[in-house]
């Protein structure tokens, strides 16, 4: 009869010890999973960026991406040629973070107090491009025929990333445009030449992507001899200063980020 009692002290015991283990595995896992839940809306704040207007498409969902996994997080995107960010921030104005669309002008921002002690890290990489209006009414089929065409070119001024890339070309191949634009960003000449305002222009890979989902009928001339241009990303000292902004800053050369921009047909700096 002890032997018996004995059993079932026994076994109510190892009983209530599950029990109790269940209980503890059970509140651990609860406050494992309240922890992730609080880390993800832990991040708070408005975020100033200041991106190369090549980057505008991209940029929403970008946006969107950080935004579902950090919902206290806002975003005020200012996008402009990369010359004209860099003269915005050294005349006072806001920014957290800048993204330029090629190392020169990320090296003249980072002479400026606003990115005293700041470094820059590449996100992403582009290529200039010439495309053709729809139909090629100027006959263009390599950049030699720009030589001889009445018709209007659109190009980017010569400070601004993608300007500078299209007078390197023009220079290199002695070309003298006899009509030629002169656009504050990228997306100015793709504008120029979608709506048929100008026979061709200077444009980035990624624009002509964008352009072409959005229906828009371009022909494209490849430029092998012009090098890839590289997107630096920096923080400002107010950036630096700021969760949110370093969380993004952060997160854009994550695998996440990475896809949406391949997306938009920027490639990762990796695989350059």
């Amino acid at each position: 009869m002890k032997n018996s009692l004995k059993a079932v002290g026994v076994g109510a015991a190892l009983a209530a010890s599950l029990t109790l283990a269940g209980c503890g595995s059970s509140a651990n896992s609860s406050s494992s999973a309240s922890a992730d839940s609080s880390a993800a809306g832990s991040v708070s704040g408005e975020v100033k960026v200041f991106a190369a207007a090549s980057l505008r498409n991209a940029g929403k969902d970008l946006e969107a991406a950080f935004k579902k996994a950090h919902p206290n997080v806002n975003f005020s995107f200012t996008y402009e040629g990369s010359s004209k960010l860099v003269q915005k921030i050294e005349q006072g104005e806001d920014a957290d973070l800048l993204i330029t669309a090629d190392k020169k002008n990320m090296d003249k921002a980072a002479k400026l107090d606003e990115f005293k002690g700041s470094k820059s890290e590449v996100i992403a990489t582009n290529k200039l491009v010439l495309v053709t209006a729809d139909g090629n009414p100027g006959k263009i089929n390599s950049i030699d025929d720009l030589k001889n065409t009445d018709g209007t070119v659109a190009i980017c001024k010569e400070d601004v990333p993608c300007g500078t890339l299209a007078h390197k070309e023009l220079k290199d191949h002695n070309i003298e445009l006899k009509n030629a634009t002169n656009e504050s960003n990228v997306a100015a000449v793709t504008t120029k030449v979608t709506s048929g305002s100008a026979d061709a222009g200077f444009i980035y890979t990624t624009d002509l992507a964008a352009a072409k989902k959005d229906g828009k009928n371009l022909g494209s001339v490849d430029l092998p001899d012009v090098e890839k241009n590289e997107y630096p990303a920096a923080l400002t000292t107010k950036g630096s200063s700021s969760d949110a902004a370093k969380k993004f800053n952060e997160w854009l050369s994550s695998d996440e980020a990475q896809k949406i921009l391949a997306k938009y047909d920027f490639e990762s700096p990796q695989a350059n």
